[in-house]
């Protein structure tokens, strides 16, 4: 049996090695890969409601370098922290200006707070489908 064997692994030496090779050079290529994914920093938002995010578009990069060099690392926005409720809404459910069921409110239908405490305060709840 170990002498068949040899001489199949003979018959098909370079085959054997080139399968080797690909299987290699693909677990290789995959590692690298993640390693590199995992050394990229995520977006992150703060605390006091600041949205922090990295400039990474060429088309900008390029821009901001042909008008003087001056390069924005990173844009800093401040998050609308205003609720919506609708005024025919009989569910007493209030929704973030981000949240897409807010978007669904027509505008003459749009009643707004300043923030979700005042809107608790009247008696609303937040929307099961909108996230904090």
């Amino acid at each position: 049996m170990l002498p068949k064997l040899l001489e199949k692994i003979k018959t098909y030496q370079y085959l054997i090695f080139l399968v080797l090779c690909f299987g290699l050079i693909s677990f290789i290529s995959f590692n690298l890969g993640k390693i590199n994914a995992l050394e990229k920093s995520p977006i992150k938002v703060g605390e006091s409601g600041n949205l922090k995010t990295i400039n990474t578009d060429l088309k900008a990069d390029i821009y901001s370098s042909a008008q003087g060099g001056r390069k924005n690392q990173t844009e800093t926005k401040k998050l609308d922290t205003r609720v919506v409720v609708s005024k025919t809404s009989t569910s007493k459910k209030y929704h973030y200006s981000w949240c897409a069921s807010a978007s669904k409110i027509k505008e003459e239908n749009k009643l707004w707070f300043n923030s979700d405490k005042e809107a608790e305060a009247a008696g609303y709840t937040l929307a099961g489908n909108c996230i904090k």
